[in-house]
């Protein structure tokens, strides 16, 4: 009998729904979860669905957190069977950094209990979720690798309504990479340069970005659907304070608040320049954070203001970095971080309204963490930088700077400056990789994007973990 296990994290209300789906259409007749707080648990209990069992975080792992000193020597066994170091996942986490270190500590060891114990008693076939984020979903991967489940997680392609499929976490592509390793042995077949150049040339001539980063970009002062995202935090909180998750809602008036003057601030101090015509230049667009881009697939990025400083000192004489603010990072960020940027003599600042597609069009080169504009510089030719761990760096066309100590960035940056040669071949099989390796559908929060909750997305996204686990096959 197949056991699928979701790890539910914030998408309850989707994965819910393709839980039923799974069962409807692939016969799948058992289900158990995890969930963060009562809150949840409370929407399952009138599911179509049965989940036994459910695992409450607040209920059976974290009531228990006060009690007892850390067991090192028990974490340490787990880091050693999975090859995860725990730090590593601390990083990760942006919930619960604030517990005291032992506390935390303690946490990780009774969330690692917990789900041992459900390995051990009850092992599931296969556990769904979205990627890894978080200290808990690592967890999920570290126990995933132990026990051998395979761990399907959804994620983002950087494409509209596109997901990609991996059992091995941080942004490991698997399907993507060895399609792309059988394509550079055996090259493209007739139809699959026609869609592979069909995109790179339709995105080239009218470059977008998937619509739940545009959605990002609005930023007002008040609207109706922050009042709705308002109080339905404050009716989930009176089910469950405990939730991690949850902000206080007093919290979560105040950061809004903030980021409204920081906002206004900016542009009345004037903190951010604009492009200078003519002027070579590195592209280096600020990320969004917190999220897992960096959290989880750059850890040892998270200082962005030290990163800045160390690129532009890398960049041979005649060569600009413009940092480009993100346009969901309005008012997040402290204005020392801006005067920091604002001191490094090589870098200027643009600001969020910046147009992307311009600066990116005339960059020399893009040079990035782990974002989307990393990918769009490769379908556009550009020389690209990363630092992190992304599935476009797998393309032997992107420079991984995290394989160079820093004392070598200089030599790197002038190799990619003024020694990268463009391959449309190597781009066009990598492009037709990852189209031919990824899925339809749309994974993100439902309260913040409902339309993730259409029929339509939760059959495709049934789909594609019915395809990759092979629940479809069995059927």
């Amino acid at each position: 009998m197949t056991h699928v296990h979701f790890f539910f994290s914030v998408h309850e209300r989707l994965f819910d729904r393709v839980a039923a789906q799974l069962s409807a259409r692939y016969g799948v007749t058992r289900f158990s979860g995890f969930v963060w707080g009562h809150d949840q648990e409370r929407y399952l209990s009138h599911s179509s669905v049965e989940y036994d069992p459910l695992i409450v975080f607040s209920r059976d792992v974290k009531a228990e957190m006060e009690v007892g000193e850390p067991d090192l020597a028990y974490l340490r066994v787990k880091e050693e069977q999975s090859g995860i170091s725990i730090q590593r996942m601390i990083a990760a986490e942006r919930h619960l950094q604030t517990l005291p270190y032992d506390r935390l500590l303690r946490l990780i060891e009774l969330l690692y209990r917990r789900m041992e114990t459900f390995f051990e008693e009850d092992t599931p076939s296969f556990i769904f979720s979205e990627s890894v984020s978080c200290l808990t979903s690592y967890i999920y991967l570290s126990l995933a690798r132990i026990y051998g489940v395979p761990f399907w997680q959804a994620m983002s392609a950087r494409m509209e309504n596109r997901i990609a499929m991996s059992d091995r976490g941080l942004q490991d592509w698997q399907l993507t990479n060895a399609r792309f390793a059988r394509l550079r042995a055996e090259g493209l077949s007739d139809e699959e340069r026609i869609e592979a150049t069909n995109f790179v040339s339709g995105f080239r001539e009218k470059p977008s970005r998937p619509s739940h980063m545009k959605a990002r970009q609005e930023f007002r002062a008040v609207s109706k659907k922050d009042v709705d995202t308002l109080w339905n935090l404050v009716k989930r909180r009176s089910i469950e304070p405990e939730n991690p998750t949850l902000s206080a809602p007093a919290r979560a008036v105040f950061t809004r608040a903030s980021r409204l003057v920081r906002a206004e601030l900016s542009e009345r101090l004037e903190l951010f320049e604009r492009p200078v015509e003519g002027e070579k230049y590195v592209l280096y667009p600020i990320h969004f954070q917190p999220e897992a881009t960096t959290l989880v697939q750059a850890p040892y990025y998270l200082d962005q203001a030290t990163l800045i400083e160390d690129l532009a000192k890398s960049l041979p004489v005649g060569y600009r970095l413009y940092v480009k603010e993100h346009f969901s990072n309005r008012g997040r960020r402290p204005l020392s971080f801006y005067n920091r940027i604002r001191a490094v003599p090589a870098a200027r600042l643009l600001g969020p309204d910046e147009d992307s597609w311009k600066l990116l069009a005339n960059a020399s080169a893009v040079a990035t963490i782990t974002g989307s504009m990393g990918w769009e510089g490769l379908l556009m030719g550009k020389p690209v930088v990363s630092f992190g761990k992304v599935f476009y760096a797998e393309c032997p066309l992107v420079h991984r700077a995290d394989d160079h100590p820093k004392d070598d960035w200089y030599r790197l940056m002038t190799r990619v400056l003024l020694e990268h040669e463009h391959d449309e071949e190597m781009l066009l099989m990598f492009v037709s990789a990852v189209l031919r390796t990824t899925f339809a559908g749309f994974v993100k929060n439902a309260n913040t994007f409902p339309r993730a909750l259409s029929t339509e997305n939760i059959e495709n996204i049934a789909e594609a973990y019915a395809a990759v686990s092979g629940i479809a096959a069995q059927k």
